[in-house]
This record gives structure tokens, C-alpha cells and sequence, in this order.
């Protein structure tokens, strides 16, 4: 196994362990995600009332196993870089976490396809012939399945949640993952980062909105000490232009078929 680091990070009051290399900026800036991780964790909790299947593609090193496992019945890990994937088990094995994981990337169709593994793990992602400055990123080939198809292999009896961040490939795993939604209807809690979408895959931010929006009934944007913000034709241009002026392209987005979750959200 390659040399890992172990840092302490403290989520909802508990001390855990996050393991990364020395040069990875999302294990040296791991304090500044902890909102995002307890919001995260707050939205499974609303999302789930008992401990529930949860879906976490995208895991990176774990911050978010750590605060989902205590929420799960079963939680199964997706990460697709092969590297990050070592230093996720790692943290897995220091916090003697129960959960699986898949290393593969999730997709619109299984195959393979180029990946670029960023010193950054935060920034590694799938690869297309639309991805910027393609030329100069490091890659490897990784495997892709549908979620639709993990889901089978790893016989999960049902799905209750599902969160995704796979740095602008939001919507190819939506695409994979059809006969999932329709059967178990879970909360699905995403990023939304019109920067990403952009660069990484030439897409238009409004459209790929839209689009996410024309899937599911209900959509709300987390506003931190606010309420979530209900999405709708008569918030969408308000939202798009706080998303892209003031919020740094970079948005947490609850996608699901009523709001009940929201009575029941605590930050």
C-alpha cells in the first residue's frame, strides 16, 4: 500500500481519522468541509428516519463514509481513482467503518474510459473529448458500470439514498441509475458547480439544471442557516445568477419526489 498520512478531523462533535497523501489538498484542507459534511449528514438523516441504504458516489477519501456510516444499514462507496480509492480503504480500516466499496466510475453505459487522477483528489474526474486542457492532465483507464447495475451486483435490497459528486459527470450517473430512481425513489442529495460542468464536459449550466430539474418533482438548494431554497421556474434565474456571482459556482442540491424530508431536516 502506498505512504499515507492519518489526520484528525472532528465531525458532529467525533474525533475520526482521514487518511491522504501529503500533497493532497483535500486532506490538508479537510476542517474547511466540515459544514458541508454535517449538512450532508443532516439531509440522510431527514431523508432517512431509521438507518437506510445509502449510496455514496463520488466518496473521495471518506469524509463523507465517516458521517454516513452512522446513518446506514448498509453503505456501499463508490470511487473511481485508483489512488484516492487506497487512501479511502485506509480511512475506512483507522475508524473500523463497515462499508463496501466499488472501485469503478458510474456512467451512462459500462465500458472504460479515461480518468484523470489529480494530485488533487477533490479535482480528479472522467475524461471526454470536451474536457479542457485535456493534453496536459495525468490519466488512467478506469472501469464504468450504470448505479442500475452495482446496485444488482452488490444485491442491495433497496436504495434510500443516494449522494453524487463526480466533478461535472452529475448527469451520466443520473443516466445509469433509471430503474433505480423509479423503483426506490430516493432522496438524492448532489453538486451542482457550473465551472465544472463547463470545463470538464462543454455543458451548458442552465440546461444540465433543467434537465435535473425535469426528473424530479421536488428540488431545493441547501442555504445554509436558511431554509433549503425550493427550485422552480419562478426561483431558477435568481438562483443560477447567486450560483455563478456570489456562491463561487459551487452548490449542494437535494433532488426527490416530495419535500417531506424537509420537516425534518436539522442543521
Amino acid at each position: 500500500m502506498q505512504d499515507f498520512r492519518l489526520r484528525q478531523v472532528t465531525l458532529g462533535g467525533r474525533r475520526h481519522k482521514l487518511a491522504g497523501h501529503a500533497e493532497d489538498s483535500f486532506l490538508r484542507l479537510a476542517g474547511q468541509h466540515r459544514r458541508g459534511m454535517e449538512e450532508l449528514a443532516a439531509v440522510a438523516a431527514a431523508a432517512m428516519p431509521t438507518p437506510g441504504v445509502v449510496v455514496d458516489v463520488g466518496a473521495n477519501l471518506g469524509l463523507s463514509a465517516l458521517v454516513l456510516a452512522p446513518l446506514a444499514s448498509r453503505l456501499l462507496l463508490v470511487e473511481a481513482a485508483p489512488r484516492t480509492a487506497q487512501a479511502l480503504r485506509r480511512t475506512l480500516d483507522a475508524n473500523g467503518l463497515q462499508a463496501e466499496l466499488a472501485e469503478v466510475a458510474l456512467g451512462a453505459a459500462p465500458g472504460s474510459l479515461a480518468f484523470h487522477q489529480a494530485a488533487h483528489s477533490a479535482g480528479s474526474h472522467l475524461m471526454s473529448e470536451a474536457t479542457l486542457g485535456a493534453a496536459a492532465l495525468a490519466v488512467v483507464t478506469v472501469p464504468v458500470m450504470t448505479l442500475d447495475a452495482l446496485v444488482a451486483e452488490y444485491a442491495l435490497p433497496r436504495v434510500d439514498f443516494i449522494k453524487i459528486d463526480v466533478e461535472g459527470h452529475e448527469t451520466e450517473v443520473l443516466d445509469g441509475a433509471r430503474h433505480t430512481l423509479a423503483r426506490w425513489q430516493p432522496v438524492v442529495m448532489l453538486e451542482f458547480n457550473a465551472w465544472v460542468l463547463q470545463c470538464n464536459r462543454a455543458a451548458n449550466p442552465r440546461q444540465v439544471l433543467e434537465d435535473w430539474l425535469s426528473r424530479f418533482p421536488v428540488a431545493h438548494a441547501l442555504r445554509g442557516k436558511a431554509p433549503p431554497l425550493r427550485l422552480g421556474r419562478e426561483t431558477l434565474l435568481g438562483f443560477l445568477h447567486d450560483h455563478l456571482v456570489r456562491r463561487g459556482c459551487a452548490d449542494e442540491l437535494v433532488l426527490s419526489q416530495d419535500d417531506a424530508w424537509v420537516a425534518r431536516f436539522r442543521r
